[in-house]
């Protein structure tokens, strides 16, 4: 069963459309052959262009693995659970 995570983030550098970036995650993963890591949603908070999304994947390592794979930086990740 995949796991919650959150995952606290920047846009990169060069990035100027969030929404674009955001968006294009999902096909990112895809494309980078890691099917057990899926992204659920993302809010950005700007002007500081940082990012809190949300993925589903089976633990934390799989989902670093995952993002460091497809370029996007990240702060920290955490397992979260719905409360």
């Amino acid at each position: 069963m995949a796991k919650t995570f959150v995952v606290n983030s920047r846009i990169p550098a060069g990035k100027t459309d969030a929404t674009t970036w955001l968006l294009s995650i999902p096909k990112m993963l895809t494309n980078a052959g890691t099917d057990n890591v899926r992204y659920k949603t993302a809010y950005c908070c700007t002007p500081g262009k940082k990012v809190i999304a949300e993925f589903k994947g089976p633990d934390k390592r799989t989902v670093s693995k995952a993002l460091k794979g497809i370029g996007m930086p990240f702060t920290s990740i955490t397992e979260a659970k719905k409360v």
